[in-house]
């Protein structure tokens, strides 16, 4: 366009604006970013955890599989406030329990130890080495069945056969810490482009 002295105008567009171009293309006249396609991606992430919970717990049945529960609560350690963690460790708990036989009420509390346990050690770590991830998880694990411990004894009521159980949390922790390193960093990476995203938008 040119404008009453005949020199041509330029055409600015506001700094925050994103162009439908690249960024999921056009719906009714509008432009559809692609940044809501990230949550979406978050809540499949999710999914995968739970359906994988139960695939993984039926193909190496007896022996346990991984928590990925409790890795789910683990990969918003560093997204949000102790207090909310644990609070959403013994939701998820809860869901645990209901879906399972077990006892109700006692994955929600063994979560919630193993998100305060994640939580008093995550000043001095980062989310960036392997060595610190494995940190983490070994921690929460260590925290979730030294509560389950107490409440099988509390219980029962009497003795209960510590070889077993340490066998179970043995081979539990082992797989929980190595599936951490794969799941971990997805979320990890998942969310950090959740926030770059929303950033851009702004």
């Amino acid at each position: 366009m040119d404008d009453e002295y005949g020199h041509a105008a330029q055409v600015t567009k506001p700094r925050g604006c994103l162009s439908a171009v690249g960024r999921g293309g056009t719906r009714g006249g509008r432009a559809t970013p692609l940044v809501t396609l990230t949550p979406m991606r978050l809540v499949l992430f999710y999914l995968v955890l739970l359906v994988s919970q139960g695939f993984l717990s039926a193909l190496l049945a007896p022996v346990p599989g991984p928590d990925l529960f409790l890795l789910a609560v683990l990969s918003l350690l560093w997204r949000i406030q102790p207090w909310q963690l644990v609070i959403l460790a013994y939701a998820v708990g809860m869901v645990q329990d209901l879906i399972g036989q077990g006892v109700l009420g006692m994955h929600a509390l063994a979560l919630a130890a193993a998100a305060l346990c994640a939580s008093l050690v995550r000043a001095q770590l980062t989310n960036s080495g392997v060595l610190e991830r494995m940190l983490v998880v070994f921690i929460a694990v260590l925290g979730k069945w030294g509560v389950i411990a107490v409440l099988m004894v509390w219980l029962t009521g009497g003795p209960i056969s510590l070889f077993s159980l340490g066998a179970v949390a043995a081979v539990e922790g082992a797989l929980t810490v190595a599936a951490g390193l794969l799941v971990l960093p997805w979320s990890a990476a998942l969310l950090e482009r959740s926030r770059v995203l929303q950033k851009e938008l702004l």
